[in-house]
């Protein structure tokens, strides 16, 4: 599969996103695979995952552990750093709101982190992630508004941009709204049917340049959806942006447990079609599946990279 058009630009916990990362930039994986390991962690995903994590640098192994210097990775992480002029303007925004020390530090982390498999990019928020929950619920609120005005000076939000922001509010949501919980909402498919729709739109459009296959691969994820015969399908996948996509994915999570994880399936099955996936394939599905409470852990086909 090729990279798209029109979106180019804890490890104790099985909620962790963590624990899934390879050195492939396309992998052989059977829909299958993916459904039957949902929630599902053994000591060869932990072995596997402690040898990659060996391999970052030690700046970064030491920066996740404390709440200060996990902030600085995140925003460095949030970093354009194929575009100078672009990143030049987002440290400028960091510079009205950070102190010096804090921005050469992120400026340091990007340049690590560039250095790094793109693989590493999604494990990496969640374990920079983890040591932010030390913070007070005003803290976490500063730096979520930090990241979101360090994307926004990009011009335009990328696949990793919403990644990044889509687990950082998952993660970061008990301690920003610790009264809020999560209450079903949705007992049938037909209310969920058109933000089932957009969220297959978006993995099929993410996974195929050629409309015939995008259509495809969406096709195939719709039929895996119950009551699939039942309801209005388009023929082509439907046009969305990262603002809608999120707010499908919110309502998605009041949806009775048995109807998300037939959600993952079916996303599962658009990605898969062809039996493999690709690194922004695989990130997007494991991030949709965590927000939906249904964590995928790692995929153990290849080896850590050198």
């Amino acid at each position: 599969k090729n990279n798209p058009v029109s979106y180019r630009n804890s490890l104790k916990s099985n909620n962790s996103l963590v624990m899934g990362f390879n050195n492939s930039n396309s992998q052989t994986t059977k829909p299958e695979q993916i459904i039957n390991r949902i929630a599902t962690v053994t000591p060869k995903h932990f072995d596997f995952t402690q040898q990659l994590l060996a391999e970052l640098p030690e700046s970064l192994r030491l920066g996740i552990r404390e709440p200060q210097t996990a902030q600085e990775i995140l925003f460095a992480l949030t970093l354009e750093n194929q575009n100078s002029q672009t990143q030049e303007k987002q440290i400028t925004r960091l510079r009205q709101v950070q102190p010096e020390e804090v921005i050469n530090s992120s400026i340091k982390f990007n340049q690590e982190i560039s250095q790094l498999d793109s693989n590493i990019y999604l494990p990496l928020i969640d374990l920079t992630i983890t040591p932010l929950h030390q913070l007070s619920p005003q803290e976490c609120q500063r730096v979520c508004k930090c990241v979101k005005g360090l994307i926004q000076a990009k011009g335009q939000s990328s696949l990793k941009d919403f990644v990044l922001r889509l687990i950082l509010w998952h993660r970061l949501q008990p301690i920003l709204e610790p009264d809020y919980k999560v209450t079903i909402k949705f007992n049938s498919i037909v209310e969920i049917w058109s933000d089932c729709l957009l969220v297959l739109s978006a993995l099929a459009q993410i996974g195929e340049n050629n409309p015939d296959s995008a259509a495809y691969a969406f096709s195939s994820g719709i039929y895996r959806l119950p009551g699939a015969t039942q309801q209005q399908k388009p023929k082509a996948p439907l046009k969305c942006n990262f603002s809608e996509l999120k707010k499908n994915i919110e309502n998605l999570r009041q949806a009775t447990p048995k109807l998300k994880q037939s959600l993952v399936d079916a996303c599962a099955h658009t990605v898969l079609i062809d039996n493999k996936i690709t690194d922004q394939e695989k990130d997007l599905l494991r991030a949709i599946a965590m927000t939906l409470d249904c964590p995928i852990p790692p995929f153990l086909n290849s080896k850590p990279s050198n």
